[in-house]
């Protein structure tokens, strides 16, 4: 009878304990969050990055701090990516490789490479390799972006791995937001990401990564059908249409098209070539006057808007990530400078000059231009100007504008030092940082909430704000 008392105790410690209430989560039912999640981190880190690329301005003071350069943090897409994103896709990929689930281990590598090079490329050196160990290590070292890049290309390579395998012990079908379960297209997205990031590399290493790049594009989309994308409906609206076009139609401006970008599209920059792409990029409601756009750093001068009238801001717009037409536009490239081709030269392959044309006919289609509109514009001799006339001017103004609202077009810009000869109408912010001393910014800092739960760690890896990446060097 003493004994009693005793056995009791374990039925009355467990008395909070919920019995309806699972203590692990299936793998099915953590992947569409963090596919969810991946997609808000490119619209957070977008309408900061687009201020930067000059495809965005900025109306508001919080915007306009980023539109002038000054003391840039993006604490929350710095969260959303770290515990949201990497955090449980590191439990996801322990949990399937214990279960035997090859797919779910696959899938969750690429969304580990995504994540981790949109975060290494916009601050620089990151947590990754000592970071999600819990209580065991709460102030993790910081790995150099050299490091993070091997490791992502490794993260790549072992999804492709896992994606080959023959058997998978649960496989993914509805609860794939992006590919519905495809192992084959989820194979095409690690290729897609490698030639990303390879291309990224050509400053450093010239024409073995522009070859090194064409070989992975070769195996990765073949149509605007393979887009890495997440679809929003009508009741899980698209973060640009929640967040943006929704405060826009109630005079909550934050922010517009740039003056940079729609004079690309507008005639302004490029006399005699007006892009039928404009009205579905900007919406001048009911404004009468020429498409203007505004002016980075001022916030003034503009008609135009991101509303529920343009592709990328409806309800239930796709958020893109990596798509085909960034394939074609890296093709081009890589072709472009393995034929050795320079910022100031012209001339290349015919196989570069299609590539490039294929980039611009391909997000058109994804936008929904009509056919005779786009062949007008394919057609335009400023557009058609032939493989011997071919710049890299053409293919990355073409690519900026088809990655409208993509942390990659910031890439992309720094690695062409915000060239004006590349881009038509780049200029700094008509107010700009002057501690940066006439220099454009490079990179954004460590959120205050980091500097304070790991401040030894960031104040080694703290870097200016004009300071190169990397791959920039």
């Amino acid at each position: 009878m003493a004994l009693l008392p005793l056995a009791g105790c374990d039925s009355f410690l467990d008395v909070n304990d919920d019995p309806n209430r699972a203590n692990t989560v299936s793998s099915d039912a953590l992947l569409s969050p963090i596919q969810v999640s991946t997609a808000d981190a490119h619209y957070q880190l977008g309408q900061y990055t687009s201020l930067f690329s000059q495809q965005l301005a900025a109306y508001t003071s919080g915007p306009q701090i980023a539109d002038r350069h000054i003391d840039v943090r993006v604490n929350t897409a710095w969260n959303t990516i770290y515990l949201h994103n990497l955090n449980n896709l590191h439990l996801l990929v322990q949990q399937a490789a214990n279960e035997g689930s090859s797919y779910y281990v696959g899938i969750s590598k690429v969304l580990q490479a995504l994540n981790l090079g949109l975060l290494t490329d916009t601050w620089g050196d990151v947590p990754f390799s000592n970071a999600f160990q819990g209580p065991a290590e709460l102030t993790p070292q910081y790995d150099t972006q050299e490091q993070l890049y091997t490791t992502i290309q490794t993260l790549l390579d072992e999804a492709i791995v896992e994606l080959q395998k023959p058997n998978s012990t649960l496989k993914p079908a509805a609860d794939d937001l992006i590919y519905g379960g495809s192992t084959a297209k989820w194979i095409k997205a690690a290729n897609a990401l490698k030639a990303r990031y390879t291309i990224h590399l050509v400053e450093k290493q010239g024409t073995s990564a522009a070859n090194a790049a064409l070989g992975y594009v070769a195996k990765a989309f073949s149509s605007n059908a393979d887009d890495m994308q997440v679809i929003f409906n009508d009741r899980n609206l698209n973060p640009w249409n929640r967040n943006i076009a929704i405060g826009t139609t109630t005079g909550n401006f934050i922010v517009a098209p740039s003056q940079t970008l729609i004079n690309l599209l507008n005639g302004t920059a490029i006399p005699g070539l007006v892009d039928p792409r404009l009205p579905l990029l900007a919406d001048r409601g009911t404004s009468v006057a020429p498409y203007a756009g505004y002016r980075n750093g001022a916030g003034t001068g503009g008609n135009t808007n991101i509303t529920a009238n343009t592709f990328y801001a409806k309800p239930a717009s796709p958020l893109l990530m990596v798509t085909y037409s960034e394939m074609k536009f890296i093709e081009a490239e890589a072709r472009f400078i393995a034929n050795g081709g320079t910022a100031s030269s012209t001339g290349s392959t015919e196989e570069a000059y299609q590539a490039y044309l294929a980039g611009i006919r391909s997000h058109m289609d994804k936008l929904g231009v009509a056919a005779t509109d786009r062949e007008a514009y394919l057609s335009n001799p400023r557009v058609a100007v032939g493989a011997a006339n071919l710049t890299l001017s053409l293919i990355m103004k073409e690519k900026l504008i088809a990655l409208y609202l993509n942390p990659e077009a910031w890439v992309d810009v720094r690695r062409y030092d915000y060239s004006p000869d590349i881009y038509p109408g780049m200029a700094l912010p008509a107010e700009h940082n002057p501690a940066l001393n006439g220099q454009f910014i490079r990179r954004v800092l460590y959120p205050e909430s980091e500097a304070a739960r790991n401040a030894d760690e960031v104040a080694k890896a703290t870097k200016g704000l004009a300071e190169r990446m990397w791959w920039d060097q």
